[in-house]
């Protein structure tokens, strides 16, 4: 593992990237690179971008799937979008406040361009994935709009994995960049809503994605470390928002108050969450079953990796052993 720094930029909303000032502008991201210990001199590995959840860079979980699809031959940036914003140190409450969307999307197109340059990286074989706010942030990414947002000059992602990304955003324009979509989502978990993420599958396959969508019986975070339920106050499953054709962003119920800055962002989170709040709790089961789904469908999307970067152990043990 290394650290790296990444070209990144630092918009409050998505409309941001469409003000010279901040998109000629670029800051320095953070991430950490993981790349296989078996690969041969002059390899073209395929390569995943990992995004945090809300909660931070976790040893259990970002850093441990980093290190685990390296053992399974790809090469691995997991960007640090939180300690890019001195937001690191932060309580999950003020992160949401203040790293925004827009921000982490920023920063997975700034670590897909990163890999393409990369040596060792094949630049048509990059994928995405993340956990709760960076799933949701995976899934945005698969949408043409926000690739043309963000990264015009790139041809997006090769696949897209979201591990229980909340179900906040539908965007007024489907049309998906074309690369396979795998959305992975509890059904006990109270911080998602399995309905509307059914809705969002469904407007990316209207938009011609290939859209994998498996419900386990599981709670929010199953490949965390709470052996016992963990309640979480705050809950975005009625969160509800659209993004339209010229990447306004607004709230989808009466009144269909508009995202025009930072503070109209707090505005709309807060009349969106719910104190009823939502359950974390790890299974051990689902986290096996969950990442060996997660191979199978990174090998069917990127294809056949070389033998010779290949591991003899199977992906879904080496990750449960990492906790």
């Amino acid at each position: 593992m290394h650290d790296v720094i990444f070209a990144t930029h630092n918009p409050v909303i998505l409309r941001d990237m469409l003000n010279p000032e901040i998109r000629d502008n670029p800051v320095a991201g953070k991430g950490k690179l993981f790349l296989p210990p078996g690969a041969a001199p002059g390899s073209r590995l395929p390569a995943m971008v990992v995004l945090e959840g809300l909660g931070g860079l976790k040893d259990e979980r970002e850093i441990a799937y980093g290190r685990d699809l390296s053992a399974d031959g790809y090469a691995v940036l997991v960007v640090d979008t939180f300690g890019t914003r001195d937001a690191d140190l932060l309580d999950d409450t003020t992160r949401a406040l203040t790293v925004t969307e827009a921000m982490m999307l920023a920063d997975a197109f700034g670590g897909l361009r990163f890999l393409r340059q990369h040596p060792a990286v094949d630049p048509d074989r990059i994928g995405v994935m993340g956990f709760s706010y960076g799933g949701m942030i995976t899934v945005l990414a698969a949408y043409d709009q926000m690739r043309r947002l963000m990264a015009p000059d790139l041809p997006g992602f090769a696949a897209h994995a979201s591990y229980y990304g909340c179900s906040i955003p539908r965007l007024d324009d489907p049309t998906a960049t074309g690369a396979p979509v795998l959305i992975q989502i509890g059904a006990k978990d109270r911080n998602v809503s399995v309905e509307r993420t059914e809705r969002i599958a469904g407007d990316l396959r209207r938009g011609g994605a290939e859209v994998e969508l498996v419900v386990h019986d599981a709670w929010h975070q199953w490949d965390g470390m709470d052996v016992e339920k963990r309640f979480v106050r705050w809950s975005l499953e009625g969160l509800h928002l659209r993004v339209d054709k010229d990447c306004n962003v607004m709230r989808e119920s009466l009144p269909p108050v508009p995202m025009v800055g930072a503070w109209s962002r707090r505005t709309l989170i807060a009349m969106g969450v719910r104190p009823t709040g939502y359950h974390i709790m790890r299974d051990e089961q689902v986290e096996e079953e969950s990442y060996a789904i997660l191979l199978r469908f990174l090998e069917k999307s990127m294809q056949a990796m070389p033998a010779s970067v290949r591991p003899p152990a199977a992906g879904a043990v080496a990750r449960s052993a990492t906790g």
